[in-house]
């Protein structure tokens, strides 16, 4: 029943188009790793890492994310996430990750960094990723009291966690929202 419900939240987030920022907005985005780590050598790895890129739109509080699992952390894959899921003219705050070196040149959106390596908050600009870090923070340890997430469900997972974060803010609002996406989908 739970993988049903998470199915419709899934759905619901592909019929509806995902608008981060804006004019003057800023966007956080980072990567995370999404494997769970192996006590005292302890028990199966997953076969391959899981890395999921995340954008958080710090104009809501707290903060209205996009999170999809990728294949590689390269610009190829990460730069056409960004375009799809940003609007123009928001500013993008971000680690000094390579691949996102040409976020100003290739999707004309202002650009700020922060060296992680130096600090957390950089002290002259106060470009910072704190929003984007502590959702992953909030979504692992969500994952952690699971005791686990299957690699292969982690997508609808993250699903559903998208999927709260836009309609199910309170437990009034999550059932009367997801009643109402279970109708609009399947129409009687």
């Amino acid at each position: 029943m739970f993988q049903y419900l998470r199915d419709v939240c899934s759905t619901k987030l592909l019929n509806t188009p995902i608008e981060l920022g804006g004019p003057g907005v800023v966007v956080q985005i980072d990567e995370s790793l999404f494997n769970h780590k192996s006590k005292h050598n302890k028990g199966r790895r997953p076969k391959k890492d899981l890395w999921v890129f995340g954008l958080a739109d710090t104009s809501f509080k707290p903060a209205i994310t996009y999170m999809e699992l990728v294949e590689k952390r390269d610009a190829a894959t990460l730069l056409p996430i960004i375009r799809k899921a940003v609007k123009p003219d928001t500013i993008i705050y971000s680690n000094q990750w390579k691949a996102y070196s040409n976020i100003q040149t290739e999707l004309k959106l202002q650009h700020a960094t922060v060296n992680h390596s130096v600090n957390f908050v950089d002290p002259e600009t106060g470009v910072h990723t704190q929003a984007i870090e502590s959702y992953w923070a909030k979504a692992k340890y969500k994952f952690k009291e699971m005791k686990g997430v299957s690699s292969d469900l982690l997508p609808n997972y993250l699903d559903e966690r998208m999927w709260r974060d836009r309609w199910g803010s309170s437990k009034d609002n999550t059932f009367t929202n997801i009643m109402a996406h279970i109708s609009e989908q399947y129409p009687v």
